[in-house]
């Protein structure tokens, strides 16, 4: 039996605890993931719990920036599943064209997450990976103590141990 597209693409991730432990979420959230066919574009498609991802980032691409796009993807994740009458405001929407407070809230979500997953990235550093305005607001955001990683009782699925590392007890 070939692997699934999924487990294909996982492995072509730099080798780097902090991509696996957000690779882990996704995994635990239940998305799949697939090469993208939009030029430098990485899209999270809720429907289907699929997020296409650009792979010739994975080679060209610093880790902080694939720590910080997989962080922003599973903010849209966390998000369309905690709020899905989303999906009928982008339903017949272009890429381009979703609501920009959906984006917002994508970042600010996925600097929580971050810091949840317990990845070491200051906010400043954060912020400069997104373009302005977004960057302000967002930053704003934070500052306020907006957002919240994983709802509660998901618990930190990137910070789980696959089985075969778990200790013995």
């Amino acid at each position: 039996m070939s692997p699934h597209p999924t487990d294909n693409l996982m492995g072509q991730f730099p080798r780097n605890q902090y991509i696996l432990r957000l690779l882990r979420s996704f995994q635990a959230l239940g998305v799949r993931l697939r090469p993208g066919q939009v030029r430098e574009q990485w899209l999270y498609h809720p429907e289907e719990r699929i997020l296409d991802v650009w792979t010739p980032d994975l080679s060209r691409q610093s880790l902080s920036f694939l720590v910080v796009i997989l962080a922003h993807e599973l903010g849209h994740v966390l998000d369309f599943d905690e709020k899905p009458q989303e999906l009928e405001r982008i339903r017949h929407h272009h890429w381009s064209q979703v609501p920009w407070e959906i984006e917002r809230s994508a970042f600010v979500r996925g600097f929580r997450i971050l810091q949840a997953l317990q990845i070491p990235v200051s906010l400043e550093a954060y912020l400069q990976m997104i373009e302005e305005p977004m960057a302000t607001q967002v930053g704003a955001a934070l500052r306020a103590g907006e957002g919240e990683a994983f709802p509660p009782g998901l618990g930190l699925p990137g910070l789980a141990l696959p089985r075969t590392t778990r200790a013995a007890g």
